[in-house]
């Protein structure tokens, strides 16, 4: 009975949805802007930009300022398509470093549109032409060009790149972080789409509900990501973006998830995770957000909308970057001092909370009382004392590998060693019972056991005083929820392969 019920709700909602959405639902909340838009998928009237469009946009664009912007390709697709990553400006170590990257997921096109649009007006209008002297820019207009031919979310392989951030199985994702490592951003912001019309919100409301955001903000409350990273969001780049948003009458609020379990709908508030980017990035000691902004499932409804949306956002973090950069500097600097422990495992913040959604029968917007966990207000459960090194046995190639991707630079050993360490031994493990990208992820519980072990020389060694140390923890510890032992990089038997050295001495 429930079942039959839950199909009726859906096809109810589906019917309301697809009727409202383009018609007195747009008109009402989110109508369209007046926007003269260069981009390719302007030069029709249906569909967006297509890859072969995009690059000879950009090429048009490199004919027209030579001097001023750079196009390289950092990689290929799984089917073969070389990335491109644009750099405007001239590129200085005194500038501040700025990283945009758009269409990761391939089915969230006002992303790579609004990237587009940004890369040409800083090239062509003169009112912002400022910013490329003053600031070092890289721009991944379109990630995912396979999802993105096929207005897929999923790669070629039917993995979603955004949950590839620590695991890196998939090339464009590698190629992405090697490229974004390199170019070493101060702020890096990266633009999605997300879907307005959700299964869950069938409960609220006569018939249903749709979310009311023009946009949300991402960014992680990750206890192991420094707090500055988050003080700065919070008293510079929110609420400078805010004011750009009121202006133009556009809805925002802080990046809003919803989970069904139990018949009841639970919403998730912030980042925790750093298989997505913006949590990643912030463990890399820079400032990260990721944004959203209402799209997916809408084809080219409120489209201008939509792109303006993302273009503005972008030109609001390079003014407030510009404006804010000895601040920015100073704070990562101060970041790079590190706590004495790391964080193993927390709780998110649970209180109730009152959300404004658009009733899509009646087209108001209501309160909706709803349960929130608060991923930007988490508390600590479990901690350990932070190592001075990591260290791998050398046949453990694989993690040394995807820590060099990650931007960590690692060390070997230059002689057989003596060392006393810790290593991990497994108190209890699982297997997750559902699949995450087409595996079961190891869940376990580990002591720590002190060791005196002869390490050979060649041996890994991972350095806890350098500026993306934190994605070492995030990786190498057993019980994290991103880890490479969850992600089947290495298995249940291998973690006794990793030890913590904690001896203030220099290997």
């Amino acid at each position: 009975m429930r079942l039959i019920l839950c199909i009726l709700y859906f096809l109810i909602y589906s019917q309301v949805c697809l009727c409202q959405d383009s018609k007195k639902i747009s008109q009402i909340f989110f109508p369209e802007v007046e926007l003269n838009i260069s981009t390719p998928a302007f030069d029709k009237k249906k569909g967006f930009t297509k890859y072969h469009e995009m690059m000879s946009f950009l090429d048009d664009l490199k004919v027209q300022y030579p001097k001023e912007i750079q196009i390289k390709f950092i990689g290929k697709s799984q089917k073969g398509k070389d990335i491109p990553m644009v750099f405007l400006g001239e590129q200085s170590k005194s500038k501040l470093k700025v990283c945009f990257m758009g269409g990761l997921h391939g089915n969230e096109p006002a992303s790579t549109e609004g990237m587009l649009l940004l890369i040409h007006n800083l090239l062509s209008e003169d009112s912002i032409k400022y910013l490329n002297k003053d600031i070092g820019m890289a721009i991944i207009p379109m990630a995912n060009i396979d999802g993105y031919e096929k207005q897929s979310r999923y790669a070629t392989n039917g993995q979603d790149l955004n949950r590839d951030h620590t695991k890196l199985t998939n090339p464009e994702m590698n190629s992405i972080k090697i490229a974004i490592n390199k170019f070493s951003p101060d702020l890096m912001v990266d633009f999605h789409e997300y879907k307005p019309y959700r299964v869950d919100f069938v409960k609220f409301g006569e018939y249903g509900t749709t979310s009311m955001f023009d946009c949300m903000f991402l960014y992680s409350g990750n206890l192991n990501v420094c707090p500055l990273i988050k003080e700065t969001i919070e008293t510079k780049f929110l609420p400078n973006a805010s004011k750009n948003l009121d202006y133009y009458d556009l809805k925002y609020h802080n990046y809003l998830s919803s989970k069904h379990k139990n018949n009841k709908v639970y919403f998730n508030l912030g980042s925790v995770s750093p298989r997505s980017s913006a949590t990643s990035f912030a463990l890399s000691n820079c400032i990260s957000m990721l944004m959203e902004i209402r799209g997916v499932g809408l084809n080219r409804s409120s489209f201008k909308r939509r792109i303006f949306t993302t273009y503005l956002l972008a030109n609001s973090f390079l003014n407030t970057a510009l404006k804010e950069k000895e601040y920015i500097k100073n704070q990562l600097k101060n970041c790079n001092i590190f706590p004495n422990d790391i964080t193993i495992k927390y709780k998110k913040e649970k209180s109730p909370y009152k959300l404004n959604m658009i009733d899509v029968y009646n087209h108001k917007i209501i309160p909706v009382d709803v349960l929130l966990y608060n991923g930007l207000h988490c508390k600590k459960e479990i901690t350990r004392k932070r190592p001075n090194y990591y260290i791998i046995e050398k046949d453990l190639n694989i993690v040394a590998s995807k820590l060099n991707i990650l931007g960590l630079n690692i060390d070997t050993l230059k002689y057989d060693e003596l060392l006393n360490v810790e290593s991990y031994e497994i108190v209890s493990q699982s297997k997750s019972p559902k699949l995450f990208q087409g595996f079961h992820e190891n869940i376990v519980k580990t002591k720590l056991v002190k060791k005196e072990i002869v390490f050979e020389k060649g041996t890994f060694l991972v350095p806890m005083n350098q500026r993306r140390s934190n994605l070492a923890v995030e990786t190498l510890e057993p019980e994290m929820l991103s880890g490479f032992l969850r992600f089947n990089v290495i298995q249940p038997n291998e973690i006794s392969k990793i030890y913590r050295y904690n001896l203030n001495k220099e290997l």
